[in-house]
């Protein structure tokens, strides 16, 4: 489906697609994380630790690891109290990772006033008020019937990640503003916030303090409020600066009219050029899913280089007079950028051969793509003698299930799975992967090995001749 017609807020959106952590951090204050010291009377729920561990399937779970850098809330029956900053904030920009147990739910207080939602809302299609990335309502109890909560504001998208993941927001907060009087001239309100790189509020005017706050009445300053009673929740890199003078969103220098491509009822495959880090693969194809799981493979090296939740895509640059000069798409969701190297090589020394950047551009003969009947494309090519049969598909909301088969598979043939500085196995058959940024799935029978070469980690996976090569890749 193609829309051309969208409210300007949703294009700023799509203008800001992953430039959450574009900007330069050299003048934010971090709030040192080796203590709890910066914080007004912190209760037993709250501990300092190196990093959390989160359960993907278990409700609740979460652990701490001992060190320092990190704070944990481990909420527990008698100890469940909010965490409150002694310093106090007017305009701010705030930045900071969290992760959230399965099933969890928390908030940021601006002021101690304003929530900002933080919850488990990985896989929600349509995200209101109380999922991640919303403002939460204001409530009034002597309101008639349902109407005590009004005026939360859901996210643009939901660009959430799984439980158990690292994850980014980026909030701009501008304060009310009073006369000489102390009379309120103007609503407090949250000028931005991005989830994960992709910006879900802009603009968003607070009438007044939002549910539970610490404080009824408005100020210019407060301090940070970090929610500790509803769920277990992790926070680390903590870090602020004054809002800049001139905050609004730079103007729109795209077309009023963009071309944007939305997966209904089927997926949705569109071939172009795309690009990635500082080059443009020519062979790209990029496949969008009604359940906001999408993703980019290279046909002409066997790559499955990005995944994206959200919406699809952007084709402005693609078909606008006839894509010219750029002709490629730009993803709508929050991106996570995989390797562009081949997924197959021949490693005769495990300990020593290092994976190849690329293959040749006569070594591969692309034979096209089948589609079964859920429109998941098998991307088929050969390759050294190799004929290769590449299934991708969207498994519901939680990822993508890739399943390989290797015709005249050599001796030595592996599958990479993933790489990054760091792949640790959390539970069983289930991997985190860059200090859990994704997780991948792969039963043990198929004999995953973890190789550190070259300065950082590779899952592989042997392959074997026409037997089927099935992992998960869940976000």
């Amino acid at each position: 489906m193609i829309i051309r017609r969208m409210y300007v807020v949703i294009l700023c959106a799509i203008l800001f697609v992953n430039m959450g952590n574009a900007q330069e951090k050299s003048d934010f204050t971090v709030i040192p994380l080796n203590s709890l010291d910066a914080f007004v009377s912190p209760g037993a729920n709250w501990s300092v630790a190196g990093d959390a561990v989160a359960g993907l399937y278990t409700v609740g779970a979460m652990n701490a690891v001992p060190g320092t850098g990190t704070i944990v809330n481990l909420v527990s029956k008698n100890e469940r109290a909010h965490l409150v900053t002694k310093q106090h904030f007017g305009d701010v920009e705030l930045e900071l990772d969290f992760m959230i147990a399965k099933g969890s739910n928390s908030g940021i207080y601006l002021q101690g006033r304003y929530e900002l939602q933080l919850f488990d809302s990985w896989g929600n299609p349509n995200p209101t008020f109380s999922d991640c990335g919303g403002i939460y309502q204001r409530w009034d109890d002597s309101r008639p019937g349902n109407d005590k909560g009004f005026e939360g504001i859901p996210p643009l998208m939901n660009t959430s990640r799984a439980p158990g993941l690292w994850q980014h927001i980026r909030i701009k907060f501008r304060a009310p503003r009073f006369d000489s009087k102390g009379k309120k001239i103007e609503n407090a309100r949250f000028e931005e916030v991005y989830l994960n790189g992709v910006l879900v509020q802009q603009q968003a005017e607070m009438t007044g303090p939002t549910r539970s706050p610490i404080f009824k009445e408005e100020q210019p300053e407060g301090p940070l409020m970090f929610q500790g009673d509803h769920g277990n929740v992790a926070f680390r890199n903590i870090a602020y600066r004054p809002l800049a003078g001139d905050n609004s969103t730079p103007a729109n220098t795209r077309l009023v009219n963009p071309i944007l491509v939305k997966a209904v009822g089927k997926p949705y495959l569109l071939r172009s050029f795309i690009s990635y880090k500082e080059k443009l693969l020519t062979h790209g194809i990029s496949v969008g899913d009604p359940r906001q799981v999408n993703y980019s493979y290279d046909m002409k090296q066997g790559a499955l280089f990005q995944v994206w939740r959200g919406q699809f895509a952007d084709a402005t640059d693609l078909w606008h007079s006839r894509g010219e000069p750029y002709q490629r798409i730009v993803p709508l969701g929050s991106v996570i950028v995989l390797s562009d190297a081949p997924a197959l090589a021949v490693l005769p020394d495990i300990k020593a051969t290092l994976w190849p950047d690329s293959l040749s551009f006569d070594e591969v003969q692309t034979r096209g793509y089948t589609l079964n009947a859920a429109r998941a494309p098998s991307f088929r090519y050969s390759v050294n003698n190799m004929d290769v049969t590449d299934q991708v598909s969207v498994a519901d909301a939680t990822g993508i299930v890739r399943t390989i088969t290797v015709a005249n598979a050599p001796a030595n043939l592996y599958v990479r799975v993933a790489e990054g500085t760091k792949i640790e196995l959390l539970e069983k058959e289930c991997y985190a992967v860059n200090g859990k940024q994704f997780y991948i799935k792969v039963s043990d029978p198929l004999k995953p090995l973890i190789r550190k070469i070259n300065g950082h980690e590779e899952l592989l996976l042997p392959v074997n001749s026409n037997t089927p090569v099935t992992y998960s890749l869940i976000w």
